[in-house]
């Protein structure tokens, strides 16, 4: 009996060693790798343009005699300018490349002139891989955003939230719509 409990707990380690190998490996796969942004100085000088800033307290009334919020006013500002509110990520990929380099400064700007404004990003992956492989990766993509928004002292404001593949933008199930889907979104409060 002494003998068969020792061999079943010698069984049991060795099982859970080669699990916890398995789930290293998947974590080292979607593990947060580092974003183009190698020098804080030369992402904070590459847009150095700024919103005026609008410290909206209270509803305004719309020219159609609605009431627009705060913060619906102060976004539609800021789409106003062009500004991408959602970025768009390559398959199995979290990396932020120049372009969304230059939108998420953008946002940054924008915050920074706007201390009364707080961001939640939405990370999103397309339906391949597993349910807790793309909540991962979806984290990590929001947190590839957050890193660079972190350049310019905002991470108390900005709040990541990942969906995985559980709200896709497209329902089809084709490279098309898989690349609208594995995505972060800007969401204002």
């Amino acid at each position: 009996m002494y003998m068969l409990k020792i061999t079943s707990l010698i069984m049991a380690t060795v099982l859970l060693s080669s699990c916890s190998t398995t789930v290293e490996e998947l974590y080292q796969k979607v593990a947060a790798k580092p974003s183009v942004v190698n020098n804080e100085e030369s992402v904070v000088a590459a847009d150095s343009s700024r919103f005026e800033s609008q410290e909206y307290n209270g509803n305004y009334v719309r020219k159609d005699g609605g009431q627009s919020s705060a913060l619906q006013m102060a976004t539609a500002e800021l789409k106003n300018t062009g500004v991408q509110f959602v970025l768009y990520f390559s398959y199995d990929g979290s990396e932020i490349d120049e372009a969304a380099t230059q939108a998420i400064i953008k946002h940054a700007n924008f915050m920074r002139d706007n201390p009364s404004l707080n961001l939640r990003l939405e990370g999103h992956a397309d339906e391949r891989g597993t349910r807790e492989y793309n909540l991962a990766l979806g984290e990590n993509r929001a947190l590839a955003v957050k890193e660079v928004l972190g350049l310019y002292d905002l991470n108390s404001r900005v709040e990541v939230i990942s969906f995985g593949e559980e709200t896709p933008l497209i329902q089809a199930h084709d490279e098309s719509a898989w690349g609208k889907n594995r995505r972060v979104e800007f969401i204002y409060q």
